[in-house]
């Protein structure tokens, strides 16, 4: 398989956010403290810089403490599913006839944190679909359908990610262009990696093929892809 493919089959490890300050300004209503402004987008830090389980600390106290911050509830299904992929790919690199019992733990945590973070953004996409799509959170909520379509992928359900990928797009047109140049240019990436819209199409093709043609994923690939955030 050639790199081409590879490159298209790296996105899934992509956790596209949203601006962790539009967030507060939308979910936490103009009651709130700036504090509460300040928390959320020290969680989005951790989370864009890897620091994966310090952002879910963060985020997870802060939707305790606010059970309707939505932000809050997107942001640490994010972490989760960083989490979890992350135990996949450590999973992968490790020697089956030497480190099975290990090997098994890890997928089982994985998928465990994927579950979880897929209900989490079950309950954010029911709470901001119940609001009404407006001009105000059809950005966010076009990212929450990219990201549970990630989760969906993850999970083997191929269709069900589609699905999600190409609401996510009718919703924000902007996930096609994926990470932008500043994003990049704060990575040292010099080339723009494969965009939501690309696995998209790249899904399409596959499950038009017979299912023993088909090659969905490549998981050693997936971690090679980092978060960014939408300029």
């Amino acid at each position: 398989m050639g790199e081409k493919t590879y490159r298209v089959l790296r996105y899934t490890a992509i956790v596209l956010t949203v601006g962790w300050i539009g967030w507060t300004l939308y979910d936490s209503g103009p009651g709130e403290s700036t504090a509460l402004g300040r928390e959320l987008a020290a969680a989005g830090r951790y989370l864009e810089d890897g620091e994966l389980e310090q952002a879910l600390g963060l985020f997870s106290r802060i939707s305790t403490e606010q059970p309707d911050n939505i932000g809050a509830l997107r942001g640490k299904a994010q972490a989760l599913m960083r989490i979890g992929i992350r135990q996949s790919v450590d999973a992968g690199r490790l020697n089956p006839a030497k480190q099975a019992f290990e090997i098994n733990r890890l997928q089982r945590e994985s998928n465990q944190q994927l579950r979880l973070a897929l209900a989490l953004y079950d309950q954010s996409i029911d709470r901001e679909t119940a609001r009404g799509t407006t001009e105000s959170n059809r950005r966010a909520l076009g990212v929450a359908f990219a990201n549970r379509g990630i989760l969906k992928d993850q999970l083997g359900d191929y269709a069900g990610a589609l699905s999600d990928y190409r609401e996510g797009l009718r919703l924000e047109p902007e996930l096609a262009e994926g990470p932008g140049f500043l994003t990049r240019f704060l990575r040292n990436q010099s080339e723009r990696p494969p965009s939501i819209a690309d696995r998209a199409r790249y899904l399409a093709e596959q499950l038009a093929k017979p299912p023993a043609e088909r090659l969905m994923r490549v998981p050693e690939q997936d971690h090679q892809q980092r978060a960014y955030l939408l300029e």
